[in-house]
């Protein structure tokens, strides 16, 4: 009884100047894999990180609410369904048991994806409050609040040229979509979420489409060859160029995943700073470049492709903070301009060879933004 409540009573040290450490009182780790940098997509300021709570308790906690807050005041709160939504756990989960209930030693990761008011601008910290029940040994509900797990956030997003030219660009599994922004991977030893920023971009044709007849053929999409350029100047930091094209629309059955045959033919460019862009699912024989090569804005580097896991032609496009494609941290960035065209209902419409139209008018030209999950833009 007593190892019990010295187990409950453990503390956990948030991360914080010596002078400010205190006892949390309780016993749960919470991990930030990266802070966020604003990004602007639809006008709005946008902050994307994750925090890995695990429960190091010899009983269940359910997490019944998280606050973020800055500047002493609220500006997200996550209950109930919503919370529900945000949360995935580490492994399989027993008994058809809610996100919300942590077991004893699991993990849930809350992907959070904050939208702030049109015109506001991102603070330059946040902190959080983690509100907890369990069960007493008599059936009582105890509650227990984490106030902290400080964030600095960081600079803006950087801004950067457009990895394609031209019209009915869609930006497929992009911003906030599971897609990718789930998808973490193990790299020698540690998760990496490299993709949380990344886009597949696939493009319409005139009448709208994704591709011509049949899917079964490459040459029937309509991207398909299309040139990938440098979205900044760079060195060419790493290369793949020995993988084979899939035929066409293709389920995942019919391909071989490896950690070195994920993205298909691909280039990595490095920015500078820390920042890298990955190419994957590029043409076979396309590459116009070499490892070492200085690169610059708008130079073209690679036809799209239909390489590596990829289930049709489309250029999966990420920055992240090493040259790694997997084994690294995904980061937002701004493209400096496009001309938004309207947004697909789902990509169903696409894989059934339905026709998307946009509304009538212009299309809107926006300006240092992250294209949102399946807008359909057109590139200068």
């Amino acid at each position: 009884m007593r190892a019990l409540l010295v187990a409950l009573c453990a503390a956990l040290l948030i991360a914080r100047p010596a002078h400010a450490q205190s006892r949390s009182g309780l016993p749960v780790d919470i991990q930030v894999p990266l802070p966020p940098a604003p990004v602007v997509a639809d006008g709005q300021t946008r902050l994307v990180y994750e925090l890995r709570i695990t429960n190091f308790a010899p009983v269940p906690f359910d997490l019944r609410e998280i606050d973020v807050v800055a500047d002493g005041t609220s500006i997200a709160r996550f209950s109930d369904g919503d919370l529900e939504g945000l949360l995935e756990t580490i492994g399989a989960a027993s008994d058809n048991a809610s996100p919300r209930t942590l077991g004893s030693g699991r993990t849930v990761v809350a992907y959070l994806d904050l939208t702030l008011p049109r015109g506001a601008k991102a603070p330059a910290s946040i902190s959080h409050r983690l509100a907890f029940t369990r069960k007493a040994a008599d059936g009582t509900v105890v509650e227990r609040s984490l106030t902290g797990i400080p964030l600095t956030t960081q600079p803006p997003a950087i801004t950067i040229g457009a990895p394609l030219r031209g019209p009915g660009w869609v930006a497929a599994n992009g911003l906030f979509s599971k897609d990718h922004r789930r998808s973490f991977n193990a790299v020698d030893g540690r998760e990496y979420l490299a993709q949380r920023f990344a886009i597949d971009w696939v493009q319409l044709g005139p009448d709208g489409r994704f591709f011509r007849e049949s899917s079964t053929a490459n040459e029937n999409f309509y991207g398909y060859g299309a040139e990938v350029i440098a979205v900044a100047d760079g060195v060419i930091s790493n290369l793949v160029t020995d993988q084979p094209e899939n035929a066409g629309s293709n389920p995942p059955t019919s391909r071989t995943v490896t950690l070195d045959s994920i993205t298909g033919n691909s280039l990595v460019l490095d920015l500078g700073g820390g920042r890298y862009a990955l190419y994957a699912h590029l043409k076979p024989g396309s590459l116009k470049v070499a490892v070492g090569d200085k690169v610059k804005a708008g130079q073209v580097l690679a036809q799209l492709g239909n390489s590596g896991n990829s289930d049709a032609p489309h250029l999966h496009f990420q920055l992240m903070n090493a040259s790694s494609p997997l084994g690294a941290e995904g980061l937002p960035y701004q493209i400096s301009s496009f001309r938004l065209a309207g947004r697909l209902a789902n990509l169903e419409l696409l894989e059934n060879g339905q026709a998307w139209t946009p509304a009538q008018g212009a299309a809107e030209l926006r300006r240092n933004e992250f294209p949102a999950d399946l807008a359909v833009v057109t590139f200068p």
